[in-house]
């Protein structure tokens, strides 16, 4: 099994549940020695003013150093650690990036966090269950009050 997932993709809106969706990815690249690629997605403003153009600037820059210092937590931990910062259509990109990639494994929230995040991120998770050309692991947001921000099932 190793030798198959040599490569893990995991989407991230930052959000809380993206956060557990990464944390499993860091302990199955761990344990099967395999390379993470964190990508984010922006997507591409509606609007062409040179306001919407610096606020996206503001976005992409806040976005590259959350990606950032993720990815150096774990390397720190001696983790393969790449990122990836896109901008389009979230499950679009993703799909994209896994075939670029030649991804063995996409690992990812069900939702995002806040109400239109939730929405859009669910909405990604199940476009990302037709398109990904990779086994997709769906983390799902649930915590246990004894083992907060942990699955039950990852024990």
């Amino acid at each position: 099994m190793a030798d198959f997932f040599r490569r893990i993709v995991v989407p991230t809106d930052f959000s809380a549940s993206a956060e557990r969706a990464w944390c499993l990815a860091q302990r199955l690249a761990r344990a099967l020695g395999a390379e993470l690629v964190l990508v984010h997605v922006i997507r591409r403003a509606a609007s062409s003013t040179a306001r919407a153009a610096q606020s996206a600037e503001g976005a992409r820059k806040w976005a590259a150093d959350e990606l950032e210092d993720s990815a150096g937590k774990a390397r720190a931990q001696g983790l393969r650690t790449r990122v990836a910062l896109r901008t389009g259509v979230p499950h679009q990109e993703i799909a994209a990036l896994d075939r670029e990639e030649n991804a063995d494994l996409l690992v990812l929230a069900t939702r995002g966090g806040g109400a239109v995040s939730r929405r859009v991120l669910g909405d990604v998770a199940s476009q990302l269950l037709r398109l990904a050309p990779c086994p997709v692991i769906m983390v799902p947001d649930v915590a246990t009050p004894e083992a907060p921000g942990r699955h039950p099932a990852a024990d």
